[in-house]
């Protein structure tokens, strides 16, 4: 379960230390193993055993599926292989190292709580993008805004994926590649390039969901504002950082690949990528759009407050007019003098009375004229 300590013990513990990184490898590691160790860890569940599984496409559109045993296939001329690497087997690290990866790839694919970059390492091509752990039920006044990482390692001929548990959009590729019974028309970069079009495509969903959830605030906090409001405003106000921060570093991300041309990223490809930066940059117009709708409500939301305090101050000042010069008159006769006339007269009871009352009603009179209550 996130957040449980000794997960995030078990966590911080698996991620890479001083490595070839050096010291500023060092230091992100050990900044990554902090965040980890305070349980901050929206990926952190329990260890899941280690997954392998391999697509190759030969150069005639042929296609093989299989697990560990298609490691060593050769796709042959014009082909591509693609292995996926899912779970926290310690032993992924080993592999990608022995396939001959930079080590500061390496480190950020195991680095849990990393955001969406882009590299170039010689003849790899290595990013980083995140999509949402999410389902149909997803309830955007119970749950949190949660996000799972996916590394992939792009050259010519090769594409290694790395995530630790089960993406959505992963599932969907690869159903579509196993029903089609043929190699994607561009390869396993065509492959990546669905994966990563699906895994934007499915924040689309959840902004929905949050959009129609500030609607329904923005009309409670009209009718009747009450402070659980006010609560659910800041709550989706986080959801809406944590989606504004994933989403804007998958521009720069795309942005790259829709501009390169190396490591088998042909203008095909390019065109893909930049198609799923539209999708990037329409996600982060709404979701800036929805930070300023939420707002607005808050704002609502307070003003419609002020607006009842005022009313009810309204009403305790006119009220307190109204009783002051009763007390002013009830001040007066209670004084202890000797000679006050008033006090012997058989009138002088009902007389202050008298006055006391139409001196109230036409105060009242007076303030409802003038439209204060």
């Amino acid at each position: 379960m996130d957040g449980d300590p000794a997960l995030a013990r078990g966590a911080a513990d698996a991620l890479p230390r001083e490595g070839p990184g050096g010291a500023a490898g060092g230091r992100r590691g050990a900044a990554a193993r902090a965040r980890a160790a305070r349980g901050l860890i929206p990926e952190a569940r329990d260890t899941l055993p280690g997954v392998i599984r391999v697509l190759v496409c030969d150069g005639s559109g042929g296609l093989r599926l299989g697990g560990e045993e298609l490691l060593a296939a050769e796709p042959g001329p014009g082909g591509s292989i693609w292995i996926d690497l899912e779970g926290t087997e310690p032993g992924f690290e080993r592999r990608l190292a022995g396939w001959g990866f930079h080590p500061l790839a390496i480190e950020d694919t195991f680095t849990l709580l990393h955001q969406p970059k882009v590299e170039e390492y010689g003849g790899v091509t290595f990013l980083i993008v995140r999509g949402l752990d999410f389902n149909e039920e997803w309830d955007p006044q119970w749950d949190d805004v949660r996000t799972l990482k996916l590394a992939a390692f792009v050259t010519r001929e090769r594409l290694v994926t790395v995530h630790r548990a089960p993406l959505r959009s992963m599932e969907i590729v690869r159903r579509r590649i196993q029903d089609s019974g043929q190699a994607p028309p561009g390869g396993v970069l065509q492959a990546l390039w669905s994966i990563c079009d699906e895994m934007m495509d499915l924040y689309f969903p959840v902004v929905d969901k949050i959009g129609v959830e500030i609607e329904r605030l923005e009309e409670l906090v009209v009718e009747n504002p009450e402070r659980e409001q006010l609560e659910r405003v800041l709550a989706i106000r986080r959801q809406l950082a944590t989606l504004r921060r994933t989403m804007l570093p998958h521009r720069q991300v795309f942005q790259h690949l829709a501009n390169s041309r190396g490591n088998g990223i042909d203008d095909t490809a390019a065109l893909n990528f930049r198609d799923t930066l539209d999708n990037v940059l329409r996600l982060a117009d709404a979701i800036d759009q929805q930070r300023d709708l939420l707002a607005n409500v808050k704002d609502t939301y307070l003003s419609v407050v002020a607006q009842r305090t005022n009313d009810v101050m309204r009403v305790l000042t006119v009220f307190s007019a109204i009783v002051l010069p009763l007390s002013l008159i009830a001040g007066i006769y209670g004084m202890n003098f000797e000679h006050m006339p008033e006090l012997a007269k058989p009138w002088g009871y009902p007389f202050v009375l008298g006055a006391m009352v139409a001196l109230a009603a036409g105060m009242l009179l007076w303030f409802r004229r003038k439209g204060w209550i």
